[in-house]
Parts: C-alpha cells; structure tokens; sequence
C-alpha cells in the first residue's frame, strides 16, 4: 500500500489532511507533528509522498523540504499553511516543493 507522510503541529488539522487523503487516494497515511519526527520516520520507511505545513516549531515547513530534497529528492512534497501567499508559494516551490495549498482549500485542491 502507498504512504502519504501528513506532518503538521496542529493535531486536528493533521488528522484532516490525513483522513482527506486516505479517504480520497486510498493510500495509507502516518503522521508526524513536526519537521524532526517527520525525518526519523523517514529513516525507517521513506513514504510515497509528504504532506507537510508550513508553519511548526524547531523546523519549519521550509526546512523540512529542503531536507527531504537532500536525502530523498525523489519524493514529492506538498507545502501546505492556513495563511496562504504567493511569496509563500514560490519560497515553497523555490525550496523543491512540488505544490503549494492553502489549508483552506485542503478538500479541494489537495485531492
């Protein structure tokens, strides 16, 4: 079965996103709440794709895709913050993101 790593500080927000994605993708998603978690858990089994917010503590979402793009450049990630910009999509993007959403728009765009 494919795994989406869902990593966000928020617990409510994370389990949205995850249960969004299993619901929508069928795939099977574990979860982190914040950027250091998210890398141990990649050490132990790298997930099909990451789904990560911008905004935690310690290591930013920023951080967190630069340090995937390093390790694990094959595996997408996806930036996503409840306060979306442009300048916020294209720090993403520019940081190795392959897309950016707006939480707001989770339901709709993320799946």
């Amino acid at each position: 079965m494919q795994t989406i790593l869902v990593v966000d500080d928020v617990a409510l927000d994370r389990h949205v996103a995850g249960a969004l994605l299993e619901e929508h993708s069928g795939w099977s998603a574990v979860f982190a709440e914040d950027g250091r978690e998210a890398l141990a858990l990649i050490k132990l089994q790298v997930p099909d794709i990451v789904v990560t917010d911008l905004q935690m503590p310690e290591m930013n979402g920023l951080e967190l895709v630069e340090a995937i793009r390093r390790s694990y450049a094959h595996v997408p990630v996806i930036l996503m913050t409840a306060h979306g910009s442009e300048e916020i999509a294209v720090a993403a993007l520019k940081a190795g993101a392959s897309s950016y959403v707006p939480k707001r728009d989770l339901a709709r765009d993320l799946v």
